[in-house]
């Protein structure tokens, strides 16, 4: 017994090490070359058909450890997801926060997370991405963060709300591209910030700002298929007027809410049959070495407090 036991600990430790190998590689690759919104859109002109899969995820908050590795471990998932070729995947959209704090280091760690993601990737700006100066890294690295783009039978819309509110300017623009969009069998809205908060966070309440009702209007009487942003750290989705909301944001960023409450690591495929529009949520599960060091025990305290409240 004491001999199994033994090797059940050296078997841990091997792979505990083991699951750290990618994040130490990517800190130390080289940097690549960065590409902006713009270029990612230009690669999708010559897409034809009216059946197709998109991804989306947010708020990977890349530059810290913990965060980095779940991504690389996401990301791994992301590029095998093709494998069965059942309709293709033509981008990834990162709904914001792809930084932890905008800075020049985690603007380059993006960046090399960024490049081993094999489709085109659009990335709309979070508050985050903004914060120490890091407006000018976002050009630097990204390009626009708001336009649009047609990708097949569908219209994009990517807007910045980093702040509580959006602009008379804005909406003025939003209104025009959603008049853009009405011949086009669908519409996507992407940006940061969730026009509702699917969980109560009193840091963060947007119900209370005065663009969440105007912007919902808006998208019920153009009818918008789905409103996709991050910002909160979970899943949730809701539909409302017609609208789904869909709140995307475990794409690395550690968890902090239960499972139950949508706090899990994930991404999200979006279909486009035709006419029709659904989506699939992947679980991922932690590199095996967060697991043990941060995800094993939320998953106790939430237990331990289910059980004594």
């Amino acid at each position: 017994m004491k001999k199994i036991t033994k090797i059940i600990i050296i078997t841990i430790l091997v792979l505990t090490a083991y699951s750290f190998i990618p994040v130490i590689m990517l800190y130390l690759s080289p940097d690549p070359k960065p590409y902006s919104n713009e270029q990612a859109v230009e690669k999708l002109k010559n897409d034809a058909g009216d059946s197709f899969r998109f991804i989306i995820f947010g708020d990977n908050h890349a530059g810290l450890i913990f965060n980095d590795s779940a991504a690389l471990k996401m990301i791994h998932n992301i590029n095998r997801d093709d494998r069965f070729r059942k309709l293709p995947i033509d981008f990834v959209a990162i709904l914001g926060d792809a930084t932890l704090t905008g800075t020049a280091w985690d603007y380059r760690i993006f960046n090399r997370i960024r490049s081993l993601i094999k489709y085109p990737v659009i990335t709309a700006i979070g508050n985050h991405d903004e914060d120490k100066g890091g407006v000018s890294l976002f050009k630097k690295y990204s390009g626009k963060a708001e336009f649009s783009f047609v990708n097949r039978n569908s219209y994009f819309i990517v807007m910045d709300n980093v702040i509580d509110d959006i602009t008379e300017d804005q909406f003025s623009n939003l209104e025009n591209e959603l008049k853009k969009s009405i011949n086009y069998k669908h519409r996507f809205i992407i940006l940061h910030k969730p026009p509702l908060s699917p969980y109560s966070q009193d840091w963060y309440a947007p119900e209370v700002n005065p663009w969440s009702l105007r912007f919902m209007k808006l998208c019920e009487n153009y009818k918008v298929d789905a409103v996709l942003a991050g910002h909160e750290h979970i899943f949730k989705e809701e539909t409302l007027g017609g609208v789904k909301y869909i709140t995307s944001g475990g794409g690395g960023m550690l968890t902090h809410l239960p499972d139950s409450d949508g706090g899990f690591l994930h991404y999200i495929i979006v279909r486009v049959h035709g006419d029709y529009v659904d989506y699939e949520v992947r679980k991922n599960f932690p590199p095996l070495w967060e697991y043990l060091t941060y995800y094993l025990w939320k998953n106790v305290f939430y237990q331990l407090k289910d059980m004594l409240i």
